[in-house]
């Protein structure tokens, strides 16, 4: 099997250096390059194939949102910057998902899966090894700030019933709103607590905790909505929903 090939672009050299060592870790990752610039990174881009790119958002003469404006067929990429603030920005470039430094290890294998997905690698990160010498236990926050109408909407977690992708945007179904916002559900689902959310199917996440009743492949939610499960989704959803086994 063919390695993934991994670009690091980075103005730090200890960032650069933290993601190279996550990906050590990952069975069939292979580092090509490690740079300091966006436009040295043009210049790496023109002259070679890579498939995963670990982009910095802050970064002298071009940012790295700049750079994926400025190249025509950019690779799948992972943002990864210390200002939550871009996360809205990137969702404009169907960045498959966005890392806040320091970067957690945990956090990192879960975007990692999610670009080998796009890749249609047979890649398992599933079974690497989480555990680190001083492992450092995640602290998520319980919400985002999405773009709706030119404006930051926040949207808590808590309330989110179901999303829905609506071509180029999703639609966040509230219990008593929704709100549409241009990004990827892949993204989204990077970004939302897997503990409580479920992607049903291609074109929906469900919030767990929102279901109220299942018949067959249907969900009903808690306000009133049906979602459709995937015969190959159902199974594993079920494993979530019914840890004593008595489904």
């Amino acid at each position: 099997m063919s390695p993934i090939t991994c670009l690091i672009v980075d103005d730090e050299s200890l960032a650069q250096d933290l993601i190279e060592n996550h990906l050590s870790k990952i069975p069939n990752m292979q580092v090509v390059g490690k740079l300091h610039t966006a436009v040295e990174c043009i210049g790496f881009l023109a002259n070679n194939e890579v498939d995963l790119l670990f982009l910095d958002v802050e970064m002298p003469d071009l940012t790295g949102l700049e750079l994926l404006k400025a190249l025509k067929d950019p690779p799948i990429t992972i943002l990864i910057t210390a200002y939550s603030e871009y996360a809205l920005d990137s969702y404009d470039h169907n960045v498959v998902d966005y890392l806040l430094k320091p970067v957690k290890f945990d956090r990192f294998v879960r975007a990692i899966a999610k670009a080998n997905n796009l890749l249609k690698v047979d890649v398992s990160v599933k079974n690497t090894v989480l555990e680190s010498s001083h492992p450092i236990p995640s602290a998520e926050q319980d919400y985002i700030f999405v773009k709706s109408n030119y404006k930051a909407i926040k949207v808590r977690f808590s309330e989110i019933v179901y999303v829905e992708s609506a071509q180029k945007y999703v639609k966040f179904h509230l219990a008593n709103e929704s709100i549409m916002s241009l990004m990827s559900l892949t993204s989204l689902e990077g970004i939302l607590p897997e503990n409580t959310f479920f992607r049903s199917q291609k074109s929906f996440i469900v919030n767990l905790n929102e279901i109220k009743e299942i018949s067959g492949n249907q969900l009903l939610m808690s306000n009133g909505s049906k979602i459709s499960v995937s015969k190959n989704s159902k199974p594993a959803l079920l494993d979530r929903i019914d840890q004593n086994k008595l489904l």
